[in-house]
């Protein structure tokens, strides 16, 4: 039987949560459309608090080992690579034991309790099936670019399998029980007039709702939606941000609020209080995302134990490249890959450069530059895998190619040998077209999903002074690894 169900934002300082509702809805359970472009959504990047680098994923102090922390140690050309276990000791990895995540999965039960009673029991889901989100049609640039943002957000803590992708606007909307299987869709509204109606009405200054639709036979997470009230939430793009990623995470299968008093930075507090978006996958929020996907579905969360999570583990193992790419300040590029209870976190770091691409003097008359370096990463079962990687752009143009060649692997926690000593992986290469992309005056590359281009998307961006190296992550359904590439 499918039914919804349903919960609410507020703003902290004018009301708080009214509660999680499910009412019963016969609907359709239609497959996801065919005809329609569906694409991933490149990784997250982000400044140093200083504004002088940029990191893509999992990449500043704490967050990914220094180059000191890692024991085993080899060269590859002029590149240092490292391999070794390590986990913050303060946590700022993301890391924690079963223990502690569940302890705060029992948190949304004691949120549930308080607000609705005592018989207000949860179950954890199966997810479902891999969805795209899709965008009303009258969503604002502005709206648009904050949904982007916290996909990838949600995405870093997300294996391949079960990231959420983008498809194609909505234009005319649906109602919530009729939602194709697959699919959450978004709205933005001035008030609350065409919100789902709901029996015991909405709460004062509610900002936003979220909910799936529930096989609950098999407790399935089939389809979800949200819903945003623009005018309520007002023009504060941090604030916007926050109310998007947290009903996004209701459609996708959260459906209830963590205890405020114990985890109040949580992005599943049930009313809007901070003015800072956590990094989901630095967080508890991401390591209960991913416990989640391994406890039986239907297990309630009061007898919840970390047994119940199946061998899991607060250290990672870790890969890490780097190159001191010269200056005054011995800039370094580093980049590597965490692998922690089946999942891969790829990071690259890097100073921002100077100038923009074009008006750099050191490439004044050239009409392409080529970067060529090192991939580091994993498979999705831990493998560890090392090859060769080649950056190059057409500066008139400015769009090229990212190819990784030589592409070997070796065993669960392994360092990586000596060219030509592992296992090919897959048939050796990727390849990828890239356009390059501006943010403020920060360049990257990306993928554009050319005809011919393997399966993954690429998230780099030029690092050093002058340009002197290219960084990023390589997302593909096998393989999540970084790469460091110099000039």
């Amino acid at each position: 039987m499918k039914q919804f169900a349903m919960c609410v934002l507020t703003c902290a300082a004018l009301a708080t949560l009214t509660g999680c509702g499910g009412g019963g809805s016969a609907g359709r359970e239609d497959g996801p459309q065919s005809s329609r472009s569906i694409v991933p959504v490149q990784a997250h990047v982000s400044r140093s608090s200083n504004g002088n680098s940029i990191g893509i994923g999992p990449a500043f102090e704490g967050q990914s080992p220094g180059v000191s922390d890692l024991p085993t140690v080899s060269r590859y050309g002029s590149f240092e690579v490292r391999s070794g276990r390590w986990r913050d000791p303060q946590g700022r990895d993301g890391s924690a034991s079963a223990a502690e995540v569940v302890r705060f999965l029992r948190a949304f039960q004691i949120q549930t309790h308080r607000v609705d009673g005592p018989r207000a029991d949860l179950v954890l889901v199966d997810f479902g099936p891999q969805k795209t989100l899709r965008i009303d049609s009258k969503a604002s640039r502005t709206e648009r670019e904050l949904v982007i943002a916290a996909l990838r957000n949600i995405n870093t803590a997300l294996p391949w399998n079960r990231r959420i992708l983008l498809g194609p606007d909505i234009s005319t909307p649906s109602a919530t029980e009729d939602i194709p299987t697959g699919e959450i869709h978004v709205h933005f509204t001035n008030g609350r007039t065409s919100w789902p109606d709901r029996e015991d009405g909405y709460p004062p200054r509610i900002l936003g709702i979220g909910g799936a639709n529930i096989d609950r036979e098999v407790y399935k997470i089939l389809s979800g939606f949200a819903y945003i009230d623009r005018t309520a939430v007002g023009t504060d793009r941090t604030a916007m941000e926050f109310v998007i990623t947290h009903e996004l995470l209701h459609a996708y299968g959260i459906g209830a609020h963590v205890d405020p008093t114990r985890y109040p930075n949580s992005i599943m507090v049930p009313s809007l209080r901070h003015r800072y978006v956590p990094r989901i996958f630095l967080t508890l929020d991401g390591e209960a995302l991913l416990a989640e996907s391994k406890i039986r579905p239907g297990t309630p969360i009061s007898s919840l134990t970390p047994t119940d999570l199946g061998p899991w583990s607060s250290t990672a193992f870790h890969l890490l490249g780097w190159i001191d790419l010269g200056g005054e300040n011995n800039d370094l590029m580093q980049f590597g890959a965490g692998f922690r209870n089946g999942l891969s976190k790829p990071w690259a770091y890097g100073p921002v450069p100077m100038t923009l691409l074009q008006d750099n003097p050191g490439l004044a008359g050239q009409r392409r530059a080529t970067w060529t370096g090192h991939l580091l990463g994993f498979t999705g079962i831990g493998r560890t895998v090392a090859g060769d990687a080649e950056i190059g752009i057409d500066l008139q143009r400015l769009h090229g190619r990212a190819d990784f060649t030589n592409l070997e692997s070796w065993d669960v926690n392994s360092h990586p040998g000596t060219p030509g000593s592992g296992r090919l992986w897959g048939d050796g290469d990727l390849g990828y077209t890239v356009g390059v992309m501006r943010n403020g005056n920060v360049e990257g590359f990306v993928s554009i999903f050319a005809a011919g281009d393997d399966p993954g998307v690429v998230t780099g961006a030029f690092v050093g002074k002058a340009h002197e190296g290219a960084t990023g992550v390589l997302e593909h359904p096998d393989l999540s690894a970084s790469f460091g590439a110099v000039r």
